[in-house]
């Protein structure tokens, strides 16, 4: 469960590669993506604002990332909190917390 209060609030944006899922955020420079990560403890990531949903893309689709992906295989949606609580009360980890974007 996350401690940010505004977590549980409507609103916020998420992203989905067309194959692997939707981005549940990075670690040891590994973008992670559900379902295919098998690490549904971790929820989804919200992104406070369209523009830094479209930032996550724009980086992992340049140059600096160390394996570009194709611009045409993400999108940004609504963020789905029925989604991100199912996967975090099923899959609990308490040492893990949502970070806000």
């Amino acid at each position: 469960m996350s401690l940010e209060r505004s977590s549980h609030l409507p609103g916020g944006f998420q992203v989905r590669h067309r194959k692997l899922g939707i981005y549940q955020g990075s670690a040891i420079e590994l973008a992670f993506w559900h379902p295919s990560s098998g690490m549904p403890e971790h929820g989804l990531c919200r992104f406070a604002t369209n523009d830094k949903a479209q930032a996550l893309i724009d980086f992992l689709c340049s140059p600096m990332c160390a394996e570009p992906m194709d611009r045409n295989d993400l999108t940004i949606e609504a963020y789905d909190l029925a989604e991100h609580d199912r996967l975090v009360m099923e899959h609990p980890l308490p040492s893990v917390w949502e970070t806000p974007l």
